[in-house]
């Protein structure tokens, strides 16, 4: 098992495998405890399955990973000391405003840091209607870590937009979440280095970000997806989108954007190759094109946004997925439908080889297929709803305990890392909860004290038969706690 030690503010994990030249003993240091106990629980998961090539795998891509790290700081530290060792005539920006510094510093942070057009509109949109109304008009070099602290206060008690103040009065509309709040601060302070040496401020303020109340995202145990999935009979596109982001656990974005041409009928897979997003033109104008496969039409000539199609989120993204029996006869229904809609349509059909698209085939924004889901759940009286994303998360905690616990396997196949898995997708469903109950019941008291009503020789000998077939224990067991879940 791996050994975990704290020295200062470093947090390391100790551990043997094997290396090239032999066993050696492998030192990882993390700047957080959380990263450290993270990692500590997926190495122990490796060791206890004598996982030994995925341990060296590990071992050595943190090596690299550091090593790059490395070089990326030397690099950044030699860029730096560059303008003092050459001492060019540099512009005395001090008297600029933080507007004018914003504007000129998000397109080049962006294209530095490879930023998707999704993540420009949120670094945009967060400072055009929190940051830029509180600092635009300051000069850059007055704010003091004083004043970054007030906005954050500021902030803590500022009063949501959009439509969480719909028909709500003045005292009822709740404040930003401290999410929010934290990502606000984030975008704020990203940009104080480059000001720094782009001479707009003499000293960077130092500040401590606020603390975020992390709320996860909800999820459904395997057999709500299922009794949804029966529920959802009037709408088959919708039925399809909830059905295949749950078996391939994927992202909105990325069920929008399927490819037909990467469905292989006879292997039952497919390829996740592709997404769609709603993006602004002003992401387009900014941000190199090399990951944008197609800008569809607009609709209105008017409107700021467009979908586009991308590349995945990330390298590990791109992925072949296996389909059930069950979902790959959906998807020939689909691909049967698409077919006569061409013909329906004839030349009018807009073929971008989409699986989950309109009748004419035109593309499906993401947020569409969230409102649709949410809309049907609210109209079936589902109380306990979720996000369309969170069928991707249900998906994911049913094959880690499907597979007990084989972190590596079940993030690979839906394109995350182990760490971020075990991070966010490591909880209890309340089924789970009530079982567990059910066996501390079962396994403490006596049967008729559970059971008063019962005679002792008929709990007795509804025991020993129970025991002697574990599959029949377990059959009955799921219908109580489905039964009990449905009459929530």
């Amino acid at each position: 098992m791996a050994t975990y030690k704290a020295r200062g503010i470093s947090h390391s994990i100790i551990y043997w495998c094997m290396m090239p030249e032999g066993k050696k003993q492998q030192w990882e240091t993390y700047t957080t405890e959380l990263e450290a106990l993270q990692r500590k629980a997926y190495i122990d998961v490796l060791q206890k399955n004598n996982k030994q090539d995925e341990l060296t795998k590990a071992a050595v891509e943190y090596k690299a990973r550091r090593a790059t790290e490395k070089a990326e700081r030397e690099t950044t530290q030699n860029e730096a000391a560059a303008p003092e060792q050459h001492a060019p005539v540099i512009e005395d920006n001090s008297h600029k405003t933080y507007r004018e510094f914003s504007n000129k510093w998000l397109p080049f942070h962006a294209r530095k840091k490879r930023f998707s057009p999704n993540s420009y509109d949120s670094y945009r949109g967060n400072l055009d209607n929190h940051i830029l109304p509180y600092f635009g008009d300051r000069v850059m070099s007055t704010i003091t870590s004083e004043d970054i602290d007030n906005f954050v206060d500021y902030l803590s008690q500022k009063p949501c937009m959009g439509s969480k103040s719909y028909n709500v009065s003045p005292d009822e509309i709740p404040t930003l979440s401290s999410g929010s709040v934290k990502k606000i601060y984030n975008v704020f302070t990203a940009g104080f280095p480059v000001a720094k040496k782009w001479r707009y401020i003499t000293d960077v303020p130092e500040t401590t970000p606020p603390v975020e109340k992390w709320k996860k995202r909800k999820a459904w145990g395997p057999d709500v997806v299922y009794s949804a999935l029966l529920g959802i009979s009037d709408n088959k596109l919708l039925h399809l989108a909830v059905h295949i982001a749950f078996v391939c656990s994927l992202r909105a974005g990325e069920t929008a954007g399927i490819d037909i041409k990467t469905i292989d009928v006879r292997d039952h897979s497919l390829w996740i190759t592709q997404e769609v997003q709603r993006v602004t033109d002003e992401a387009l104008d900014v941000l190199p094109k090399n990951e944008i496969i197609l800008v569809f039409p607009k609709q209105v000539q008017s409107a700021k946004r467009s979908l586009i199609l991308k590349g995945p989120k990330t390298e590990g993204s791109h992925r072949k997925q296996y389909l059930t029996a069950p979902l790959m006869r959906e998807i020939r229904e689909r691909l049967d439908e698409i077919d006569r809609c061409k013909e329906i349509f004839g030349e009018e059909y807009r073929d971008y080889g989409l699986l989950i698209c309109q009748p004419d085939g035109r593309p499906i924004d993401p947020k569409n297929l969230d409102k649709w889901f949410k809309d049907w759940q609210k109209a079936s009286g589902y109380e306990d709803q979720i996000e369309f994303q969170g069928l991707r998360k249900s998906g994911q905690m049913h094959k880690v305990r499907l597979t007990q616990n084989n972190y590596q396997l079940v993030a690979e196949n839906s394109g995350q890392s182990p760490e971020v898995l075990m991070s966010n997708y490591n909880e209890v469903l309340d089924s789970e909860k009530r079982a567990l109950s059910v066996l501390v019941e079962n396994s403490f008291y006596p049967q008729e004290l559970i059971y008063p009503t019962c005679s002792t020789d008929k709990a007795d000998k509804i025991l020993q038969t129970l025991s002697g077939d574990p599959e029949l224990m377990r059959t009955i067991l799921q219908s109580l706690l489905t039964g009990a879940v449905n009459a929530r």
